[in-house]
C-alpha cells in the first residue's frame, strides 16, 4: 500500500467515525437537562415571598414539551391542569393550594419519564437520561432526608448508588439496578405522603387552610406510587385513597405508615 492510499483510508475512516458519532448522539438529552433545571428553578421561584407568576410560567414552558409528551402517551392532562393552576395563582386564587398542581405534577411527570426510560431498548442512553431527569426531583430526596434521617442522607445516597449502578449495569444485572432506583423512588414518595399527613395531624385543630395545602400535596405525591401499590394490592390502594380523600380527623399517620409499608412491601419507609 502506498502512502497516498494509506492517507485516503485514514481520512475515510475518520469521516465514517464522525458520521457514526453524530448518528448515535442523544439529541434529547439537552432537552431533558433543561427540563430538570427548569423544574428546580420553579421550586425556588414559587416559594418566594411574592412569586413572579409570569416568570414561573416562562419556566414552565421549558418543561411543557415533556409534560405534553407523557400526557399524550399516558392519557393524562397535566399540561391543561398546570396551565389552569398557573392562571389561578396569577389572579391570587388559593395560591398555596393551586401551585401544588404545578410543583407536584411536574414531579409525577418526572417519575413517569424515568419509568419510561427504564423500559427503553438502549440502556446506555436511557441511563444518562434517567440521571438527567433525576436532578429535577433531587431536592425532594434532600428534603425528606432532613425530615426523616437528618445527616444520614439515606434516600439521596441510595438514589445516587442506584443511578451509578444503572450506568454501569450490564444486561445481567440491569434488573437489579432498575429495582434499586424504583425502590428508592417509591420509598421517598411514600415518605412524602406520610410527611404531609403528619403535618395535617398537627394542624387540623388550628389551621384548616394549611391542611388544605397539605392534602393537595399528599394526593399528588400518592399518585406517583399508586400504581405500584395497586398492582400489589388494590384493597390497600383503596384504603390509602380513602384516607387521603377523607376528613382531616380520620387522617392518622401511624396507621397510614403501616398501610403504605404493606403496599410497598418489601420496602421499609424508615
Amino acid at each position: 500500500m502506498n502512502t497516498k492510499t494509506w492517507f485516503c483510508l485514514v481520512f475515510l475512516a475518520a469521516a465514517l467515525t464522525g458520521c457514526s458519532s453524530k448518528k448515535t448522539a442523544d439529541l434529547e438529552l439537552a432537552g431533558i437537562e433543561a427540563y430538570a433545571k427548569a423544574e428546580v428553578t420553579i421550586e425556588i421561584m414559587r416559594k418566594q415571598k411574592e412569586p413572579d407568576w409570569n416568570a414561573i410560567q416562562a419556566q414552565y414552558e421549558i418543561t411543557s414539551a415533556i409534560v405534553k409528551k407523557y400526557d399524550a402517551k399516558l392519557g393524562m392532562q397535566y399540561d391543561a391542569d398546570i396551565r389552569q393552576a398557573l392562571s389561578k395563582c396569577a389572579t391570587g386564587e388559593k395560591v398555596e393550594v393551586n401551585q401544588q398542581t404545578l410543583a407536584k405534577g411536574l414531579q409525577h411527570v418526572t417519575v413517569l419519564a424515568i419509568r419510561d426510560e427504564l423500559d427503553a431498548v438502549d440502556k446506555s442512553v436511557s441511563a444518562k437520561r434517567i440521571k438527567a431527569y433525576f436532578e429535577g426531583i433531587r431536592p425532594t430526596f434532600i428534603r425528606r432526608d432532613k425530615d426523616f434521617f437528618g445527616e444520614a442522607k439515606a434516600l439521596e445516597t441510595a438514589a445516587n448508588m442506584a443511578l451509578e449502578h444503572l450506568v454501569t449495569a450490564g444486561s445481567a444485572d440491569f434488573l437489579a439496578a432498575r429495582r434499586e432506583i424504583e425502590d428508592v423512588i417509591a420509598r421517598t414518595y411514600g415518605l412524602c405522603v406520610l410527611y404531609e399527613i403528619m403535618d395535617i395531624e398537627k394542624l387540623r385543630n388550628t389551621d384548616l387552610a394549611k391542611c388544605e395545602v397539605k392534602k393537595a400535596e399528599a394526593v399528588i405525591f400518592y399518585r406517583i406510587i399508586e400504581q405500584r401499590i395497586k398492582k400489589r394490592s388494590p384493597k390497600t390502594a383503596e384504603m390509602i385513597s380513602n384516607m387521603l380523600n377523607g376528613n382531616y380527623a380520620t387522617m392518622h399517620p401511624a396507621i397510614l405508615e403501616k398501610i403504605l409499608e404493606a403496599g410497598l412491601m418489601p420496602i421499609s419507609l424508615r
